[in-house]
């Protein structure tokens, strides 16, 4: 009778780790898909406006230089994210 109490209980406790792994990946799709969107946008930099050019009324290119590479990045105006982001390095 005391083995057959352990095994149902070990069958329980295995039941709930089950679930509670289906529960933890569910939330970490869901938190990497959110996490994604924002990684797309971009930071705020200082940038000379004589280097932001409007491409059309809803996307803009920005250019800036990081460590001798020339990035130029365009933008949705609407929501700040890069569409299109090219680095040219300068050997």
């Amino acid at each position: 009778m005391l083995k057959k109490k352990l095994l149902i209980s070990l069958v329980v406790i295995q039941g709930l780790l089950i679930i509670a792994g289906i529960i933890a990946i569910i939330f970490g799709v869901f938190y990497k898909m959110s996490n994604n969107d924002n990684s797309i946008k971009i930071t705020n930099k200082n940038i000379d406006l004589s280097d932001v050019f409007l491409i059309n009324e809803n996307q803009y290119q920005q250019k800036y230089i990081v460590d001798d590479n020339a990035i130029f990045q365009i933008i949705d105006i609407k929501t700040n994210k890069v569409l299109k982001e090219i680095v040219i390095e300068k050997n």
